[in-house]
């Protein structure tokens, strides 16, 4: 949606038309593989606007984050079994070793059987809370473009402290922290186009959401290996796929830290 650099942004209509997309996308959730995860990410483009509207609605915005954040929680009990299964097997076919490929495939196996067994998504649920969402951004107060850009800097700073505190790497919470903190940004940015205060550096804020995720992604293979270790064959098959995950995360954690500093300077 592109805007002049004087013209106001409609965050209630912007807000409404992410969520009526997710409502389109719902229905192929069963039938279309992607389908589900570009739900998803139809609402946390309205969850990043609902933050920048916190300016004018800081209430609202509240209420409306928590509504988002269960719909999303039910939304990713199978999503997330079937991407962690898809960075399992995605390193399998990147590892150096046989040994360390091996197992790791084997522990793609587990997640994608997993996966195909957890219940299927309750449709009338999703879509009830889908509606809860589009009935709050529908009364949402109009902003003006002093708020807009306020609710942006705030976008901002928080995206800003949450990498500042990322640094102390031995806290994986704040990783995650910082991850949804980036999207947070990275959607605004992207969607309030013009009306962003500062450089949007959307690139960017792509390839931060990506190594800070594929990072994550590595994390809860590891947690997952700890917790059932048999999943990756006999005891030493557990050993190769923990060695190529920390390697694997280590490098990660070094790119997001490189591209975050960069993104961090002017906005």
């Amino acid at each position: 949606m592109l805007r002049s650099s004087g013209a106001v942004f409609d965050l209630r209509a912007a807000m409404s038309d992410e969520l009526r997309a997710a409502l389109d996308i719902l229905p192929r959730v069963s039938e279309e593989p992607r389908a589900l995860h570009a739900c998803r990410v139809r609402v946390k483009r309205a969850r990043a606007l609902a933050r920048v509207g916190h300016a004018c609605a800081p209430g609202l915005s509240a209420v409306f984050n928590d509504t988002a954040r269960g719909l999303m929680r039910m939304l990713g009990r199978v999503r997330d079994l079937e991407a962690l299964g898809e960075a399992a097997r995605t390193l399998a076919k990147a590892a150096s070793r046989k040994k360390q490929s091996a197992a790791l495939l084997k522990i793609a196996e587990a997640l994608n059987a997993e996966a195909k067994d957890a219940p299927a998504l309750n449709m009338d649920v999703a879509r009830a809370g889908l509606k809860d969402l589009l009935a709050l951004a529908a009364v949402w107060p109009e902003a003006s473009p002093r708020q807009v850009r306020r609710g942006a800097r705030r976008v901002m700073r928080r995206a800003r402290k949450a990498r500042r505190r990322s640094l102390d790497k031995s806290n994986a919470m704040h990783r995650h922290e910082w991850r949804k903190r980036s999207k947070d940004r990275f959607y605004a940015a992207t969607l309030l186009d013009t009306a962003w205060p500062g450089a949007r550096k959307r690139k960017l804020g792509e390839k931060l959401g990506d190594a800070l995720g594929r990072e994550r992604d590595a994390l809860l293979l590891l947690d997952r290996l700890n917790e059932r270790p048999e999943t990756a064959g006999a005891p030493k098959a557990m050993k190769h796929a923990r060695k190529a995950l920390k390697k694997h995360r280590q490098k990660l954690r070094r790119r997001a830290d490189k591209i975050g500093a960069r993104l961090a300077s002017g906005g």
